[in-house]
């Protein structure tokens, strides 16, 4: 570890500990983050690979050791409603998910979540950000700049379309959807198409007899039904919107 990293790490306690906590990490955090890059770029998912390929150039392009994927971490993290506030509140989390899902999901939540926020957002987050970590502004606001870029050159289309999900599987552990992370109306109704299915079989699951010996073929028919109402919604959404990143 470098001498500036280590002077920053040290007034960064309470917000090192909640990512250590959220990542279940019991050892060196500098050799957790090395490890786990590795692991993300070995994947054969080409999302997780290139992903990890965005926080290993976060690692070393800044030159500062283990600080900087943290920082990018966190920063993943407030904007999918993590407080970082509490180690039980990230222990708790831990307990739901696994490293690579909450790379993956607070990347993504940078990516589409950043610009998505507020001027007096992004700024309120920024200096939350710089207490925590007792780091600059600047430094903060150019390791999300280069997560952003990074992000935009290496994913491609699918990549994107998986890294939502990714998000939405991660906010949903502090009570958001994918849509409250990036602010589109297009995610809004995916999101609506995703709970209209899952209470809609739910109520099949509750109103049919299961002990009756028709109860396969009258859910699987009724399956079929609400599969074809969600393809209707899914046909009549709005044409996604183009917005700039960065």
């Amino acid at each position: 570890m470098t001498p500036v990293s280590t002077t920053m790490a040290l007034g960064a306690g309470a917000m090192i500990e909640s990512v250590k906590a959220l990542y279940g990490i019991g050892k060196c955090i500098n050799d957790f983050f090395n490890s786990h890059i590795n692991e993300m770029k070995e994947a054969e998912n080409p999302t997780i690979s290139r992903t990890g390929r965005v926080l290993e150039g976060a690692k070393y392009g800044f030159g500062i050791g283990y600080i900087t994927p943290v920082i990018v971490i966190a920063t993943g993290q407030l904007l999918l409603g993590n407080t970082l506030a509490a180690v039980s509140t990230a222990a708790t989390a831990a307990t739901l998910t696994n490293p690579i899902a909450m790379t993956c999901g607070a990347i993504g939540a940078v990516y589409y979540g950043w610009w998505a926020l507020t001027d007096q957002e992004r700024n309120e987050m920024l200096e939350k950000l710089s207490k925590g970590f007792q780091v600059g502004v600047e430094l903060i606001k150019s390791i999300i700049k280069f997560v952003i870029d990074k992000t935009k050159d290496l994913l491609s289309k699918e990549n994107f379309e998986e890294i939502k999900k990714f998000i939405g599987s991660a906010a949903e552990l502090f009570g958001k959807s994918l849509s409250d992370i990036t602010h589109k109306l297009t995610d809004y109704v995916s999101d609506t198409y995703d709970v209209f299915k899952k209470k809609a079989g739910e109520a099949v699951d509750r109103t049919i007899d299961i002990s009756s010996s028709g109860y396969d073929s009258v859910k699987d028919t009724a399956s079929k039904a609400i599969d074809a109402t969600c393809e209707t919604v899914n046909k009549i959404k709005p044409k996604p919107k183009v917005k700039k990143i960065g």
